[in-house]
């Protein structure tokens, strides 16, 4: 079997498997794969002849450097006028990768191609970087700096990957992307204690980690393979931050993608009223899927069957009727789910894409449609429930009664600020809505206004609420 088969098998044996797309996309400055074909393309059929101590020839090396260098080498290039092989990791790092793969070997003081380096000359680009992908991951790059052999950052690398190609493009330093990591992967925790702290001060193992984790994975790993960006060249006083790059998103799938058709919107809130009309079912669609929500932001999340049977409670039905009530108020569970799969993004368990907001505010304005009615009067009616899907969690939660006088200070000293301001708001919108609705006859827009605040305002705080118990 060829050495690109090979590859491209064992890299689906880690689970990366790669995107049809990735082979038509324009693969241009990939550092690895550049420097790889230059050394290669430098040796003739005579071979390169080495220094008197095996070295790559500097005239070598200066055009590997050129082609080769990270954003990472940078701090180091200029400061640098020689070109030695062993002061240029990325020459370094192309000439071991090229005789790991047997593309080249020594011979009599000169570095021969062999044959499957030949081979490797006749691969088209993709193919090619399918070969260095899958080398790299088994290559110890700790070998280049002599600290410990840290098997956890090592054995981390494909999950962190994964993590950078879940994210948005948003450039994070490498303690907050390890921050994420650790709470994607508790178990990493485990063997990063291990982690002797001999050569690094007073750090601790999280720190260790997060040092050689950039050294060896983001600088020496993602950077030289073209799967992240650094936005500057790191210095001694600030970190370097790191995003991933356009490639990685042609190259592999996202681990768990959102299904787009089950989130909250027009198209699908209409699709549940047409079942709910269709098959004669008594589901307020606007309470039951907001208390829902409640539900679910609460930690730990109660099974599906339970809450399919509270709601079924409601419904002295038996046979085929019951099992439609329970078909659509699981189908609303899995859409609440994957709404709060794709919002809170936005905080802990990834970054914002750039497409977000925009749902985001889609599903707000497809709710306030929902609940909508030719009365101001009964709207308001139709609110009045929500707040107490809130206090209910609060309750359960955080031992929280909103009927305390001082419920909004409580809120503030056992969550935080922003967070009491956010309930003690929605209470003042649903007032101000009473009031109105008390003058009006027909809906005007600025209590339709209100009603789109009001709902906004408390899917802010059940995404509020999702975000603190992940």
């Amino acid at each position: 079997m060829d050495l690109y088969q090979t590859s491209l098998e064992n890299l689906q044996a880690l689970t990366l498997n790669i995107k049809d797309e990735f082979f038509t996309y324009d693969l241009k400055n990939i550092p690895l794969l550049e420097g790889v074909n230059t050394l290669l393309n430098t040796i003739d059929a005579k071979g390169l002849k080495l220094t008197q101590k095996g070295f790559l020839p500097t005239k070598v090396v200066k055009s590997i450097v050129e082609v080769a260098s990270t954003t990472a080498d940078e701090r180091f290039l200029k400061y640098q006028t020689r070109f030695y092989e062993e002061e240029h990791f990325s020459a370094s790092l192309v000439r071991m990768v090229a005789e790991v793969l047997k593309l080249v070997r020594v011979q009599k003081g000169k570095l021969l191609l062999t044959k499957k380096g030949s081979q490797f000359l006749t691969l088209n680009k993709h193919q090619q970087y399918i070969i260095l992908l899958n080398i790299m991951f088994g290559i110890n790059l700790g070998y280049f700096d002599g600290h410990q052999e840290a098997l956890c950052v090592h054995n981390s690398s494909l999950i962190m990957l994964q993590l950078l190609r879940d994210k948005s493009r948003d450039f994070r330093s490498v303690d907050v992307y390890s921050v994420i990591l650790l709470e994607s992967y508790p178990a990493v925790e485990d063997d990063i204690e291990l982690l002797e702290l001999y050569d690094y001060a007073d750090k601790d193992q999280f720190e260790i980690y997060v040092s050689i984790a950039e050294l060896r994975l983001f600088e020496r790993l993602f950077l030289p393979l073209g799967l992240v960006e650094m936005q500057k060249a790191k210095t001694y006083m600030e970190d370097g931050k790191y995003a991933k790059s356009e490639l990685l998103d042609h190259l592999i799938e996202e681990k768990n993608v959102i299904n787009k058709e089950l989130l909250f919107t027009k198209k699908t809130i209409k699709e549940f009223q047409d079942t709910i009309r269709t098959k004669n079912l008594e589901i307020d669609l606007f309470e039951e899927t907001l208390f829902l929500f409640a539900q679910f932001a609460d930690v730990p999340t109660p099974p599906a069957d339970a809450v399919v049977e509270s709601l079924m409670q409601k419904h002295a039905v038996i046979g085929t009727l019951r099992a439609d009530y329970e078909k659509i108020y699981r189908q609303l569970i899995e859409s609440v789910l994957t709404t709060y799969e794709e919002f809170t993004q936005l905080d802990t368990v990834g970054a914002k894409r750039e497409d977000l907001v925009e749902e985001y505010m889609q599903m707000i304005d497809s709710f306030a449609v929902l609940v909508q009615t030719p009365k101001p009067f009964t709207t308001v009616q139709r609110l009045q429930i929500v707040p107490m899907f809130i206090f209910d969690i609060l309750k359960l939660r955080y031992d929280i009664d909103y009927t305390q006088e001082d419920f909004i200070l409580i809120l503030k000293e056992k969550l935080d600020e922003e967070f009491a301001m956010d309930v003690g708001n929605l209470m003042l919108l649903l007032e101000q809505l009473q009031k109105d609705a008390k003058k009006l006859k027909k809906n005007k827009p600025n209590f339709l206004q209100g009603v789109k605040e009001f709902i906004q305002n408390y899917f802010m705080i059940v995404l509020e609420l999702r975000s603190r118990s992940l």
